[in-house]
């Protein structure tokens, strides 16, 4: 008995053991879905390294597509991934989304967002191509950089990350990146009028860079929302599959910087470590500088909600490499010059997202406690109105009730006269009744005298009856 005792605990415990053997699909799950979760959220900064690795270490592939070349100038694998980033913004865009931003009063947060990225910000490339920078090429990419739109997609995700208004943002994406398409041509023509740019070849030519503008970021956005809105699946697949229709655009964003760093690898090695430092540090301190006009301009020049303020001062602040990259392409045919002149865009890019990074751990805590003070003192204003509405109905309340009972009052000593009347005058007894002899002239009974001045009193005016 003792020995089927031991091997039936054994049993257990081997079956306990079993049991509690962890399965690796369970331990390895949460694992895989955080770093999914990593690589989704930080996707662009992964893709824009990728592509410079592989362009740096082996540039065949991407030199060699950056080289197919159509109608004298036009490169067309960059075209077709420009155009599939902004039909995908066209898909994505959601006009209910645009309604929250046109209400009347956030026009003005939308009106200074505006004219900062398409007016007043493209103004410090004067500055930037003044600058003696070894090539010559980095100074005008620095100059191209300023006068571009703001960013496509990271700005959003941005503003969504610091708890901005994301309705906003995505207007000025929306509306300075098709506005940007007529003024980039001027902005360009303005910036390097009489400007001699050494061992480049700029051509400036406006109205074809119109033309191929609209080809490519106005035409492929108006197709995408469009189809968005004639056509219900398309709605349907746009909502199901937004997450991958986003990371499918940052792909493209990505070939865009692959290809074109691919194609100046050789000449981009030539160049010395301190110039490609000092394009990196410009490019930073150019958002940077942003940043701080548009913080003040913001804080002291009007008062917008947090929400709104957020999104303006981010948006505002930021340009759009791929944008930029685009209008190198157009502006000058050789590939190598073209990397050069993309090196300050696509470094700007990147610390436009790691400086925004920082700034969102910053400052979405401050605003969801702003978020919290207003909604406290929302309901403090609201309850305080609710306390008044309610006393003022109590005091209409008594002031009601007093007026009934004045009325009752005023009516009540006319019935109690005429009683009093009534019963005083039969209750007086008559000589021959009381047996009494009646008094002399001028003479009156106490008691009588008493009933008579009650009488009277009660009575009044009105009564009728004389006092003797």
């Amino acid at each position: 008995m003792a020995t089927l005792a031991v091997d039936a605990a054994n049993q257990e415990g081997g079956a306990e053991q079993k049991e509690t053997k962890p399965d690796w699909k369970a331990v390895w799950r949460p694992r895989l879905e955080r770093a999914q979760t990593f690589v989704v959220e930080n996707y662009l900064p992964i893709a824009f390294a990728v592509a410079l690795t592989f362009a740096l270490a082996y540039p065949v592939p991407g030199s060699f597509l950056v080289h197919i070349v159509v109608l004298d100038n036009v490169h067309i694998i960059q075209e077709i991934n420009m155009a599939i980033v902004f039909l995908i913004s066209g898909l994505a865009l959601n006009t209910t989304e645009l309604k929250k931003a046109m209400k009347r009063e956030s026009w003005p947060s939308v009106a200074f967002g505006w004219a900062m990225i398409s007016f007043v910000t493209p103004l410090l490339g004067f500055a930037m191509r003044e600058i003696p920078l070894t090539p010559p090429a980095f100074s005008v990419g620095l100059t191209i950089f300023c006068l571009v739109p703001t960013t496509l997609g990271i700005g959003i995700a941005l503003v969504r990350s610091c708890k901005g208004n994301e309705a906003i943002a995505l207007l000025l994406t929306v509306g300075t990146n098709m506005l940007g398409v007529f003024l980039m041509p001027l902005w360009i023509k303005f910036l390097f009028i009489n400007y001699e740019t050494p061992g480049l070849a700029l051509n400036v030519n406006i109205p074809d860079l119109l033309a191929k503008l609209t080809i490519t970021i106005l035409v492929p956005s108006v197709i995408g929302k469009a189809l968005r809105e004639l056509f219900k699946p398309v709605e349907e697949f746009a909502k199901t599959y937004r997450t991958a229709l986003s990371l499918l655009s940052t792909t493209n964003l990505a070939m865009i910087v692959w290809q074109t760093l691919s194609g100046a690898r050789d000449l981009l090695f030539e160049q010395r470590a301190s110039m490609i430092i000092s394009v990196i540090v410009l490019a930073a301190a150019v958002h940077v500088f942003y940043l701080i006009i548009n913080y003040f301009v913001v804080k002291y020049g009007f008062h917008p909600p947090i929400q709104e303020a957020v999104a303006v001062v981010v948006m505002a602040s930021q340009k759009s490499a791929p944008v930029a990259v685009t209008v190198i392409s157009y502006i000058t045919s050789d590939p190598a010059q073209q990397g050069l002149l993309a090196i300050p865009s696509i470094v700007g890019q990147l610390s436009q997202i790691f400086i925004g990074a920082a700034l969102a751990k910053a400052i979405a805590p401050r605003v969801q406690r702003k978020l919290v003070q207003y909604k406290e003192a929302a309901a403090a204003k609201e309850a305080a109105a609710k306390e008044a509405a309610a006393k003022e109905e109590a005091e209409a309340a008594e002031s009601g009730l007093g007026a009934k009972g004045v009325g009752a009052d005023s009516a009540e000593p006319s019935r109690a006269t005429t009683t009093t009347f009534t019963t005083r005058t039969s209750d007086i007894p008559t000589p021959a009744a009381s047996g009494e002899l009646p008094p002399a002239v001028g003479e009156q009974p106490p008691s009588r005298q008493e009933g008579a001045d009650s009488t009277g009193s009660a009575l009044g005016p009105t009564s009728g009856s004389p006092r003797t």
